[in-house]
């Protein structure tokens, strides 16, 4: 055995299989795995039209870690980050001119559609972290690049609805709980 022992994550029962034309239920977390030093536990979440889409949490003695993958505000990931430590939250800025949509080209209207149905906005990141009662929101997977908007303009956009510390993730970041 290798330092990874990789295995397909079933479905919770009454899950219907994969498809593009699924969508995340409704439904508790569930567990993955469990040893002697951590819990994970998973939920589906919306990222159309991947399916299935899934957020991980892993409990430790040190605390707690939420991871949401690609989605779009979702209770299902509330539910799984509820009282967490640490949610790590994929975001995208949504703090431009709302009529610029009319000059974009077919496939930039493509993407925008995709990122308001498949991810979050950052109007909404905090809002989630909120409604989780979470610690701290680390924001990350950036759209656009966080090389293109400061730092600043994430973490004070995500605290407009979110109270705790946010922090703009970086390549590296090391976050202790």
């Amino acid at each position: 055995a290798g330092l990874i022992d990789a295995h397909e994550i079933a479905l919770p029962p009454g899950v219907d299989a994969a498809g593009p034309d699924r969508v995340a239920p409704p439904m508790e977390p569930f567990g993955v795995h469990e040893d002697a030093d951590v819990r994970v536990t998973a939920i589906l979440v919306a990222h159309a039209p991947v399916f299935p889409s899934f957020a991980f949490r892993f409990d430790t003695a040190a605390g707690s870690v939420v991871v949401s993958g690609d989605t779009a505000p979702s209770p299902n990931l509330v539910a799984l980050a509820r009282g967490a430590d640490v949610l790590v939250h994929e975001v995208f800025d949504d703090s431009g001119d709302p009529d610029a949509g009319e000059a974009l080209s077919w496939q930039e209207q493509q993407q925008q559609q995709h990122l308001l149905s498949s991810h979050t906005p950052l109007s909404a990141v905090g809002k989630v972290a909120a409604e989780a009662d979470v610690g701290r929101l680390v924001l990350t997977h950036f759209v656009p690049g966080d090389d293109v908007l400061a730092e600043d303009h994430w973490v004070k956009g995500a605290s407009r609805e979110f109270d705790g510390e946010v922090i703009a993730g970086a390549d590296l970041l090391e976050v202790v709980i």
